[in-house]
């Protein structure tokens, strides 16, 4: 429990990084999802993977890029967490033009 805990919170701090330096540094970056292997790559000033726990399962885009200067990213793409054990779905939601997100717990 405690390892999806510490994961969803260093998801969450990566993506607000990741977003962050778009803007700061007036570069493009993004998140990269690989699916198949559940792993995710937070591509910015610094490069950092994350693996994702065995008790969670994982979908969402291949790719979000976080736009230079505004941090946008351009569409409504959501990255989703079941988590069977807890009976939970986590959701990130990220909201059109704003490059904001919403968080989302639901119960099954």
């Amino acid at each position: 429990m405690l390892d999806v805990e510490q994961f969803l919170s260093s998801f969450e701090k990566n993506l607000l990084f990741t977003q962050q330096m778009a803007v700061v540094n007036t570069i493009d970056t993004r998140i990269v999802f690989f699916e198949d292997s559940q792993q995710i790559s937070f591509v910015s000033s610094k490069n950092e993977s994350l693996l994702i726990p065995e008790a969670l399962h994982a979908t969402g885009p291949n790719k979000i890029v976080f736009k230079k200067d505004s941090g946008n990213n351009g569409n409504l793409s959501k990255f989703s967490f079941l988590w069977k054990e807890k009976k939970k779905v986590i959701e990130f939601q990220f909201q059109m033009g704003s490059g904001r997100y919403v968080k989302k717990i639901q119960s099954l």
